[in-house]
């Protein structure tokens, strides 16, 4: 990834999607308003093939919390159709990675 994940494509669209700040997105906060974000990044993360671990090296998580965001974030996907249409746009957002993260 790029030395700032917080300026990723999909970090930023998802950012404005939910009208929160990027840093904040994948920051320490773990305020209530912010987690459905943060789990539609995951999910999306997720769905476009990154491991686990990786995503939770990028959001400063345990891997073990990105596998409670992404089950949240499906779940969240199930129940509301706009929630899922937000998830599915961040999906089809291109990566800049490289293997090293």
């Amino acid at each position: 990834m790029t030395s700032d994940f917080s300026k990723q494509p999909i970090v930023l669209r998802c950012a404005e999607m939910f009208s929160i700040h990027p840093r904040d997105l994948v920051g320490d906060f773990r305020f209530k308003f912010l987690m459905p974000a943060k789990f539609a990044l995951c999910t999306a993360l997720r769905t476009q093939g990154m491991s686990y671990p990786k995503i939770g090296k990028l959001m400063g998580r345990d891997h073990s919390s990105i596998i409670y965001a992404v089950d949240q974030g499906t779940w969240r996907m199930g129940k509301d159709e706009a929630y899922k249409a937000k998830v599915l746009e961040l999906v089809t957002i291109p990566l800049e990675y490289d293997d090293g993260v």
